[in-house]
């Protein structure tokens, strides 16, 4: 068990609107931790349920937990970069409401980054659950080792292997993630900051550490609707963003420049194109130009390339 300081060397977001029905599992597996050295930040994005006293109850109880209730709901990004901007200490840690974490999760993930001064993160093995907490079969993937691999190489296993991005909820260096661009307002864009995260430093698989990541049909990652996942993205966010596949690139494109002197923009933007110009990554370009003029148009294409690509056991 390890000791607590006045500044915790580990600082903790864990996000929530709207959940009240497993939020408290989520909590209470952050505060069974056997290191104790964290400080808990609730970012509450104006809940309409019972999640907010859930929260304060905790918040009350534990000294470790402070709960913030935002005026109006402004998102699941602005509310993700709120509860960093919020952190202090050396190391980072976002949390979602409805998963939950084995007791040895930071002690492992601060063990590994503590070996490791080239690491930007330390992330758990995932294993999916259903809404009852029971296990399933892990729902999409997790990220390819990259052991001995460069930065710009890094940065395209991350474009070309990451899907599901459970690595968002790893444990970071916070200096590193302050030299980041953080979250954006399009739907995906953790996605683009774990590839700019590979930029900076290395990642680090701690298997022994476990993410119960909860599969149930209002995960973000099951909306089909390309504007619902705009608005569940940043609420100030208008139509023009529901150009998230470009948007994407666009922000790569930025990161691949913001980085240049930690590495070549040469070799970023060279992998950028082999990333992006593979056949379904044109597709869903295309389907967004499509969705700009038709909605309707758009999800009944997507939909029929998911049945096609079912069958080829490629996922979109």
């Amino acid at each position: 068990m390890s000791p607590r300081s006045t500044t915790p060397r580990v600082s903790l977001a864990l996000p929530v609107y709207n959940g009240a029905r497993y939020v408290a599992k989520a909590v209470e597996s952050i505060l069974d931790q056997g290191y104790e050295d964290f400080r808990l930040t609730i970012t509450d994005n104006a809940s309409t349920d019972g999640t907010e006293g859930i929260c304060r109850k905790f918040a009350e109880l534990d000294s470790r937990v402070n709960y913030v209730r935002n005026p109006r709901n402004l998102g699941a990004g602005p509310n993700y970069n709120l509860g960093f901007e919020l952190s202090t200490g050396e190391y980072f840690k976002w949390c979602a409401c409805d998963d939950y974490l084995s007791p040895n999760f930071l002690e492992s993930c601060v063990a590994a980054l503590d070996r490791r001064p080239d690491a930007a993160v330390a992330y758990a093995t995932t294993r999916s659950v259903d809404e009852d907490g029971a296990q399933i079969d892990l729902v999409g993937s997790m990220a390819p080792d990259m052991t001995g691999a460069g930065p710009a190489l890094r940065f395209y296993k991350v474009l070309t292997e990451v899907g599901t991005c459970y690595e968002i909820f790893g444990l970071f260096r916070r200096d590193v993630l302050k030299r980041s661009t953080l979250q954006r307002g399009y739907y995906g864009s953790d996605h683009a900051l774990l590839a700019e995260i590979a930029l900076l430093g290395s990642y680090v698989h701690v298997p022994e550490a476990t993410l119960y990541n909860r599969e149930h049909k209002d995960r973000s990652i099951n909306m089909s609707d390309t504007l619902a996942r705009v608005a569940w993205q940043d609420t100030s966010a208008s139509k023009k963003y529901s150009l998230e596949h470009i948007r994407h690139l666009n922000h790569l494109i930025e990161i691949a420049l913001r980085h240049r002197r930690a590495v070549s923009p040469a070799q970023t933007l060279s992998y950028l194109f082999l990333s992006e110009t593979r056949p379904l990554q044109l597709m869903r370009f295309g389907l967004d130009l499509v969705g700009l003029a038709s909605p309707p148009v758009r999800r009944r294409l997507r939909d029929a390339g998911w049945k096609c690509l079912r069958s080829l056991q490629i996922q979109l």
